[in-house]
């Protein structure tokens, strides 16, 4: 799944920031990743040279920041960052968290606005990923029962 290599690359991107450094068989993983998100010509004409080829997705997540906790769809995914349709006003600069689930685990980006168009009632955000991700694996240790909080959600 295209998300966990991404989480993989940010979390060896991360040891190295940290100055933990990385041992041969991780030296290798990032040179393989980065291989394969190798830029277009097209990227690389962008007055910015984009250093990573975004690859299209379809993937529901959620976008968490400061008075933001909005579902949004990830239309495109790379090491470099991400782009998401139907979300809300997210500020260059600004700070925000991408969870998106993946069967019993959640991963956790922290990212940045980079840039923001109009997408008819909402926007059109890139963010480029920031820091070290957080992968939580759920596991549920009793059957659960529907009770009044799942009923609430499931009205709105």
């Amino acid at each position: 799944m295209l998300v966990e290599v991404v989480f993989q690359y940010r979390t060896l991107m991360g040891k190295c920031e940290l100055g933990v450094g990385l041992d041969w068989d991780e030296i290798e993983q990032v040179t393989a990743i980065e291989s394969a998100f190798e830029p277009t010509s097209d990227d690389r004409r962008m007055k910015t040279g984009r250093r990573f080829r975004r690859e299209p997705v379809k993937l529901s997540a959620l976008l968490r920041g400061d008075r933001i906790n909005d579902r949004v769809e990830v239309v495109e995914i790379g090491p470099g960052g991400v782009v998401v349709r139907n979300a809300p006003f997210v500020a260059h600069g600004e700070h925000v968290e991408i969870v998106v689930e993946a069967g019993d685990r959640s991963f956790r980006f922290g990212a940045e606005g980079v840039w923001l168009k109009d997408d008819g009632d909402d926007y059109r955000v890139g963010l480029a990923l920031i820091g070290m991700p957080v992968c939580l694996h759920t596991v549920a240790v009793s059957r659960h029962e529907t009770d009044l909080v799942d009923r609430i959600g499931a009205a709105a």
